[in-house]
């Protein structure tokens, strides 16, 4: 028998259909319940109507008050089963349209207003599967709205019908922490005035079922115990609150985050699917974090970045800080195609494809945010001091070579830890690079980094060839593109490209400036153009300098300048895209087209001190390496010992799967504990007080089940004898039961230890009969309700 079918305030509460509207309306709370959950509503609603993601959000709103007045009608009616399910499906559509006819399409009919949602949702589908991007806002909109009405309608149903808070709360709570996640407006009164309700509301419906145990054991009350009742559960639910908001974020312990570590990647995935098919939202009001780079990046709407930390480095060279690469244009942003994913242990190169006249460097990363997976690194990382997951493409050829976009941690950055990475810069001076030969690139080069879509209009092509027309060389080309591109205005409050339109030539012709996303792809896309390979990257520009300030009098001892860098600051507003153009002899050389970011400084070429009449000193280090007292590197401190890769495969596995070991023994730890409380409340079910009626009270249940006949205006023995006629097998047990009962309750005469012993013997025999009959007959009707074919 399931735990809700033996408790006995259940019986009760529950209500049957030949309730008056009266009795309904009491059963769920009255309308204190209805008001309190009003207010829970509002919270959520008020609180995405803050966040300002988008115009005609008060369709939501209306949405859900909708939802939850037809459910609060309906549960006071008679219907149950599907058809409640099946109205609130036609009303939810019916009552939307006629919202959206209201308030957004006033010139048109609620047949057009209805045609018109169709067709923006049927391109937004197409969209969805098809991996293109949307810009139209009104399907968010819509989408919230009908998921307000069925919040709003799920919260008032399970209330009223069924006494679930739990159901009742769990839609909405998780709306809200969802918005309240990604927005930076303050949703703390909202938070805390949906809270307050919750708590009312649980202790409003609770306070219900005692009033109905009350009633049938004709317990005396205070009619106005309610109000009482709300009175002292305002001041608990003030103090949970307050207690609440006093207590440690879980989010900071190390614990937690590895907890939710298994589940960071498909919310990842989740995230981009999300940023592609919503990109016109006003996000800069959201909080998302940025550092999180995915397999996509869309051409989107306004943007607002904080000053939130991201990571510190420790190194002198003002370099950009890589984090993913994008090779393919959709017209609406850019895709990473890299399709493998690797296991590249720490020290362990990349495998990338070595070019000439590169650097390494070596700088150590101290990640500053939470829960921080993507590893950065200057152009071009060789390696990592941490194993990795890296996202890479293939190259064709005997040597192992391989092109990575993505590379991410499979250890645990934890706050103020560090790892290294080895980059190789490029020292081309801007001579080799005018002289290099644009006709030798390789074939793994042109086939991926020239890509462009069949849709991109022809007038970015012909602006291309117009501005590089005086021009011979790529790098030229590049130069004059680069420097074309900077005379547009920088912007981060702008609109969305409109939908279908071309991401790039909505920039280069209408809108005429936006931020580093439209810069770089422009470049990118033009450049493609001429026939010059280029990708995007993404990642941060060198951030805030660090200075050398203290113990400058030994710094200057050193011969190091006190007002160096010796490392630099990043935080989230320094979040950036640039271009890199491919180059046969010298690989990928950076660009910056973005107007409010200052242009790379290129190499100087070598000179011939001889040449230049100067005569080299006696101690002067001429190897061509720089004296390890003077450089920055050799003074780097070293990366914390845990990142050294020393467990073996069996303690890899374990810290590789932390969160599902921990994840699974929670889950068998709850199953215990519901294991453990089943049985008390089993072994309370059958003691001796008040077992009879417990027991006849369940009956009632089952004939309610096995669709028997059970009318209170029969006796308990007319009962019996209704269901013995249906279950005959069950007639022994059925009427022992019923004849203990009716002896206890109107002859005043106690069971011995032993009737009840032969009782809860006979119960527990009847338990599988009744189970099987119920599946039974369920399965007969079911298959009765088919139709026939002919």
């Amino acid at each position: 028998m399931a735990l809700d079918d033996i408790r006995v305030p259940a019986t009760y509460v529950e209500a049957p259909f030949g309730q008056t509207p009266a009795e309904r309306l009491a059963r769920g709370g009255g309308w204190w319940t209805l008001t309190l959950t009003a207010v829970m509503l509002l919270a959520v609603t008020e609180a995405l109507v803050a966040a300002e993601w988008t115009s005609w959000l008060e369709v939501v709103r209306l949405a859900m008050l909708g939802g939850a007045l037809l459910a609060f009608l309906l549960s006071l009616t008679q219907w149950d089963g599907l058809f409640p399910a099946v109205y609130g499906i036609v009303a939810s559509l019916a009552w939307s349209v006629l919202l959206f006819k209201a308030l957004v399409f006033k010139d048109l009919s609620a047949a057009e207003a209805f045609r018109e949602l169709l067709m923006r949702n049927a391109n937004w589908l197409a969209a969805l599967v098809g991996g293109t991007a949307s810009a139209d806002n009104l399907i968010f909109v819509t989408q919230l709205a009908l998921l307000g009405w069925w919040i709003g309608f799920l919260a008032i149903w399970s209330l009223y019908r069924h006494q679930n808070v739990l159901y009742a709360v769990l839609p909405a709570g998780a709306a809200l922490l969802v918005n309240a996640y990604y927005t930076t407006a303050n949703m703390t009164p909202y938070l805390v005035t949906f809270l307050g309700a919750v708590l009312l509301i649980a202790i409003r419906v609770e306070l219900a079922r005692n009033e109905a145990r009350w009633q049938m054991t004709r317990v005396r009350y205070a009619p106005d115990i309610a109000l009482d009742f709300l009175k002292a559960g305002l001041g608990f639910a003030v103090v949970v609150i307050v207690a609440a908001w006093l207590l440690p974020n879980a989010a900071e312990h190390l614990t937690a985050e590895r907890l939710l570590r298994p589940f960071e990647k498909p919310w990842q995935q989740v995230e981009e699917t999300w940023n592609r098919m919503y990109k016109a939202l006003n996000y800069s009001r959201s909080a998302a974090p940025v550092s999180s780079f995915g397999k996509s990046m869309a051409l989107g709407g306004a943007i607002s970045l904080s000053d939130r930390l991201i990571f510190e480095a420790d190194t002198s060279e003002r370099t950009y800080w890589r984090a993913a690469t994008y090779d393919v244009y959709t017209g609406e942003g850019w895709l990473d195609t890299d399709s493998d994913l690797v296991i590249i242990e720490g020290g362990a190169p990349l495998n990338e494809p070595a070019t000439a006249a590169r650097r390494e460097i070596t700088t150590t990363i101290r990640p500053l945010e939470e829960r921080q997976v993507t590893v950065f690194a200057p152009p071009q990382p060789v390696r990592v001091s941490v194993p990795i997951n890296a996202t890479v493409t293939r190259l064709p050829g005997e040597k192992e070579l391989q092109q990575v976009s993505l590379m991410q941690s499979r250890v645990d950055l934890a706050q103020e830890k560090a790892y290294r990475v080895v980059s190789a810069v490029s020292t081309a001076p801007v001579a080799d690079l005018m002289q290099d030969d644009a006709t030798a690139y390789p074939g793994w080069v042109t086939e991926r980094y020239l890509q462009l879509p069949d849709t991109l209009p022809a007038r970015v092509r012909d602006l291309a060839a117009e501005v590089a027309a005086p021009y011979e060389t790529a790098f030229e080309k590049a130069e004059v593109i680069q420097a074309y591109l900077r005379t547009y205005t920088y912007n981060q409050d702008i609109e969305a490209p409109p939908e279908g339109r071309d991401g790039v030539d909505y920039f280069l012709f209408d809108s005429k400036e936006g931020y580093c996303d439209y810069y770089a792809s422009a470049m990118v896309v033009m450049l493609r153009s001429l026939g010059i390979p280029a990708r995007i990257v993404a990642g941060y520009t060198p951030g805030e300098p660090i200075l050398l300030t203290e113990n400058a009098q030994e710094a200057i001892m050193q011969g190091r300048n006190p007002g160096e860098p010796i490392g630099y600051r990043v935080r989230e507003k320094h979040a950036h895209s640039w271009p890199e153009a491919y180059f046969p002899s010298f690989g990928w050389i950076q660009f910056e087209p973005t107007a409010s970011e200052p242009l790379l400084a290129r190499p100087l070429p070598p000179v011939d001190p001889l040449e230049a009449g100067l005569t080299p000193k006696p101690n002067a280090n001429n190897s061509g390496e720089r004296p390890r007292e003077n450089d920055p590197f050799f003074d780097m401190p070293e990366a914390p010992d845990e990142y050294v890769e020393t467990a073996g495969p069996v303690s890899r596995w374990f810290e590789q799967n932390w969160g599902w070991l921990a994840a699974g023994g929670v889950f068998v730890a709850a199953v215990a504990l519901a294991a453990l409380r089943w049985r008390r409340q089993t072994r309370a079910f059958f003691e001796a007080h008040g077992l009879l009626l417990r027991l006849f009270s369940v009956l009632g249940l089952w004939a309610r089940r096995l669709r028997i006949p059970w009318q209170p205006s029969q006796t308990p023995l007319e009962r019996a004898a209704q269901f013995d006629a249906k279950l005959p097998e069950a007639a022994p047990a059925v009427d022992t039961i019923a004849g203990l009962f009716v002896a206890q309750q109107y002859g005043r005469q106690e069971p011995s230890p032993g009737a009840l012993a032969e009782v809860i013997a006979s119960w527990r025999s009847l338990q599988p009969r009744l189970w099987r009959q119920w599946v039974v007959g369920e399965i007969r009707a079911r298959t009765s309700e088919r139709p026939r074919r002919p």
